[in-house]
């Protein structure tokens, strides 16, 4: 599936393409068929309008010729070597811990390899791009998720998990300054901090290899707001401090 997106990237972008990465845990391990997302990176000559409608056309390409499954989970990341090399501007999309994903761990699939040299994103820079993240992932469907934590219980693995282990993750960032496979942060969590959500969090790593267990919903309501409260306050104490620093 990869072979078919770098495929269309490099029709699309002609003289344009640079080079194409497998990042995620494709990369890094603990890829889950069914529930991981299927993370590419591209890396091209412009930023603009015309690329972003092109990275578009990759994934509905890519789908349209793959059909249904994990064409469904294809996530592209893209930027210029400026962007890879030295941290993202201009529209592109690189967050910072993808960024620091495709520079530590990234397979080069097609094109040239030019990451030498380059200066990974600061502990800051990952820590302030996983709140922005976290602003718009608090939609109003999430925020319902969370009021009524049990009734996630009957969702798909993949929704479930998502729920759990994206805060684990970005908490693991936030205190480590590491960003890694879903495995170590969830070791990080459980051995680590020990945090108060480690039931859940040690049954949902569990839940993506061998799908949601009938202890879910018991597990969810005990401990899925108390993750994300946990979440939201260590970042916001993070960011409190910062900017006390600042002044």
């Amino acid at each position: 599936m990869l072979t078919e997106a770098v495929r269309w990237a490099r029709r699309l972008f002609g003289r344009g393409f640079r080079a194409a990465y497998a990042i995620g845990s494709l990369a890094h391990g603990g890829y889950a068929p069914g529930v991981s997302d299927v993370d590419l990176a591209l890396v091209v000559r412009a930023a603009g309008p015309w690329s972003r409608a092109r990275m578009r056309a990759v994934r509905v390409l890519t789908r349209w010729r793959r059909g249904p499954g994990p064409a469904d989970r294809l996530s592209v990341f893209w930027g210029r070597w400026r962007d890879v090399r030295a941290g993202a501007s201009g529209g592109v999309r690189l967050p910072a811990i993808d960024r620091l994903d495709l520079l530590e761990h990234g397979r080069l699939l097609a094109g040239t390899d030019r990451r030498a040299g380059a200066v990974p994103p600061s502990h800051e820079e990952l820590v302030l791009d996983g709140a922005r993240f976290a602003i718009g992932w608090y939609d109003d469907a999430r925020l319902a998720t969370l009021r009524d934590p049990a009734a996630l219980a009957s969702a798909d693995a993949r929704t479930v998990t998502k729920n759990v282990l994206f805060p684990v993750r970005f908490l693991a960032t936030l205190h480590t300054g590491r960003a890694g496979a879903n495995a170590d942060a969830v070791r990080w969590y459980v051995e680590e901090h020990r945090g108060p959500a480690s039931p859940l969090v040690a049954a949902a790593a569990r839940w993506r290899d061998t799908g949601v267990g009938p202890e879910a919903a018991e597990l969810l309501a005990e401990h899925l707001p108390t993750l994300h409260h946990e979440w939201a306050a260590d970042h916001l104490r993070w960011l409190g401090a910062l900017r006390a620093c600042e002044h």
